[in-house]
């Protein structure tokens, strides 16, 4: 199938039709994938199913859920499962995967076990911040944690049990408490974002097109080409990282050179890639948006040589991104502003010209619910020692950077946001200075970073494609929502259980090859610090996050007066802090494809060739997680289709 139509008023009601049982087939999915990630993320570190913003255990589960299903609805149609099933599943392995992925649980752990594991007297960290760090949200007994890092050891030991049962219970609370809130601010964007501006949500197209008419998808022969280029491509490289001494095809990010005088040495070296998913993913990204995502590129880069050239110490590329993120999640505020004042006067009680009836949640019942929730981490927040204006300040950056991602999300579909080193700690400790924080706010904000160091795997955007795969396809939403509720709360406690089970069997520091050790480190160093180097506000940086706010309001005041205009802020915003260096050389063989299709083709060609970038995407992905799932199998490192 070409593309995705919406259904008929029939078709809806039959997809409605969300039958039960399939969220016992979704919770037996729960546990399988939640293993497979962390195996793949944390001990082999092969390929990173969770970092890309379509998730490839997802995709790999729909995938084979989808073919088992034509193999039922030929032999045994009774148990064939709907459109509606399908999704529900997809979306509650997503669900699962935004907790349970290297980024996310990867970055949590070490949070919760490294601090008094690796305290010395050397680095006198005991001392220095140890009690700062909350018994209930951390694991002090080195006793407890010699099994957990070294192995050979087991969870089930009443010692253990008791030591961990009070961090997993609190982080778990948190994370189900900040995670709804998010889900209830999704649907309060919903139907401005879906219904009103109507953007694109390009993440959400395989899916979709994998579960509308599957059978009439997978005979579409440029489907197939496609999905035999990235496979043919994966399955080279493959073999070639077990055989050396076959030549690997170059398509990961590799350095190309660099230029050895100045000025123009201050570019670094210049890295091209060509993963085929990012170029199939990005060929859905409307144009202007891709041109945007590898010019800016390019724009960054020579911003490195302009200050090399003037003398100039940084181009405060980090303070840009924060900045210009702020900004991307404020533009839509500003943009549905008569929206969101009608919605406002409809939870107030007043007349309004929005009607909530059809919504997944009444607007005054999801605001009630963000209220509540927002209440419960201020406390949290609180017990863990963070001042009330600093947690005030703390979430004035942090909503506004996660509306920005789920835009970014909604218009663009990057394969990649990778917003590092950009969390409002940072930007707070900028603005204020070290001493202005104090230092039990600074421990919490230490222990909050997991939750914000790269925002890979963030909740919200996830939950808005949910959404609009419900609203594409005639899912109840609600049932959706409930789905994805569940999939919260048994995933989150399934994650904990799985990486403490395998980590007391194999060990942490032992046979773990992930990031559990890098990011404990990177986590506590910083706190190291702040609190050992005390640091005063710094202006320049504070310029930085000022230029890059003030530009990105920019383009889009640009964006919106001239048509003409060819530069988009979430381009900026993408590539502010270099994060889409390997991506740029797919985003501009995405673009200029696009370009000469629609200018030589039009749309009629856009929709035959389509599923030819479908197929990259899926070969892609289906050969990745073949690797993995064969490394997992044999205990052996394979190869890495995407890190």
């Amino acid at each position: 199938m070409n593309h995705v139509t919406s259904p008929s008023s029939n078709e809806i009601t039959t997809a409605e039709r969300v039958r039960w049982y399939v969220i016992a087939i979704g919770l037996l999915l729960l546990l399988v994938n939640s293993y497979w990630v962390f195996m793949a993320s944390e001990v082999w570190h092969s390929t990173q199913l969770t970092i890309a913003s379509l998730f490839f255990n997802a995709v790999f589960t729909l995938f084979v859920l989808v073919f088992i299903n034509l193999a039922l609805q030929r032999f045994l149609k009774r148990f064939a499962l709907s459109q509606a099933d399908l999704l529900m599943i997809y979306v509650m392995v997503v669900m699962l995967t935004t907790i349970s992925g290297h980024t996310m649980m990867g970055y949590l752990l070490p949070a919760v076990e490294h601090p008094f594991w690796f305290a010395t007297a050397e680095n006198e960290w005991e001392e220095l911040f140890g009690h700062y760090l909350p018994t209930w949200l951390v694991v002090h007994d080195r006793n407890v944690l010699e099994g957990y890092f070294e192995g050979d050891s087991s969870l089930y030991v009443a010692e253990h049990l008791q030591a961990w049962l009070w961090p997993v219970l609190s982080w778990s609370t948190f994370i189900i408490a900040l995670w709804t809130v998010l889900m209830l601010v999704s649907m309060l964007l919903r139907k401005q974002w879906m219904e009103n501006e109507k953007l694109s949500y390009p993440i959400v197209r395989l899916p979709v097109a994998m579960t509308t008419e599957p059978a009439m998808f997978f005979r579409n022969k440029w489907l197939w080409a496609g999905f035999g280029i990235a496979a043919a491509v994966e399955l080279w490289n493959g073999f070639s990282f077990i055989y050396p001494s076959l030549p690997m095809l170059p398509i990961r990010g590799h350095a190309i050179g660099r230029f050895s005088e100045r000025p123009w040495s201050a570019m670094g070296n210049i890295y091209i890639s060509l993963y085929p998913f990012t170029i199939g993913l990005i060929f859905f990204t409307p144009l202007d948006l891709s041109f945007s995502l590898w010019f800016f590129h390019l724009m960054v880069m020579l911003q490195f040589v302009l200050a090399d050239a003037l003398g100039l110490r940084s181009v405060y590329q980090y303070e840009q991104s924060i900045g210009a993120w702020i900004a991307l999640g404020l533009i839509p505020l500003w943009i549905g502003r008569n929206y969101f004042w009608q919605m406002i006067r409809k939870i107030m009680g007043f007349s309004s010209t929005i009607d909530d009836s059809s919504e997944p949640v009444r607007y005054r019942t999801a605001t009630l619910g963000i209220l509540g929730g927002l209440l419960f981490l201020a406390f949290f927040c609180a017990q863990m020692g963070m001042s009330l204006w600093g947690l005030i300040l703390y979430l004035l950056v942090y909503f506004p950077m996660v509306l920005g991602i789920a835009r970014a999300r909604a218009e663009v579909g990057p394969p990649l946001h990778n917003v590092i080193y950009t969390d409002p700690g940072r930007a707070l400790v900028t603005a204020l200075g070290t001493r202005h924080l104090g230092s039990s706010t600074l421990a919490a904000i230490t222990l909050l970073y997991p939750f914000n160091r790269c925002y890979r795997a963030h909740p919200l955007p996830s939950q808005l494609e949910g959404l609009r795969m419900a609203e594409r396809t005639g899912i109840d939403s609600r049932k959706l929502i409930i789905g994805m509720m569940i999939a919260i709360v048994v995933g989150v406690l399934v994650t904990f259980w799985i990486y403490l089970h395998v980590l007391y069997q194999m060990g942490a520091s032992s046979k773990a090859r992930g990031w559990l050790i890098v990011m404990g480190w990177e986590i506590y160093n910083r706190l190291q610090s702040w609190l050992t180097n005390p640091r005063a506000q710094n202006y320049s940086e504070m310029s930085g996050i000022a230029g890059g706010f003030i530009f990105a309001i920019f383009l889009m005041i640009m964006k919106i007066r001239f048509l003409w205009w060819p530069l988009h802020p979430a381009g900026y915003v993408l590539t502010a802090s270099g994060s889409l260096g390997i991506l740029w050389f797919p985003a501009f063989i995405s673009w200029a494809i696009k370009s000469i299709v629609l200018r030589f083709g039009g749309a009629k060609l856009f929709r035959k060739v389509a599923p030819l970038f479908l197929g990259l995407v899926l070969g892609d992905y289906i050969l990745g997680c073949l690797w993995s799932i064969i490394g997992i199998i044999m205990k052996m490192p394979t190869y890495i289709v995407w890190h």
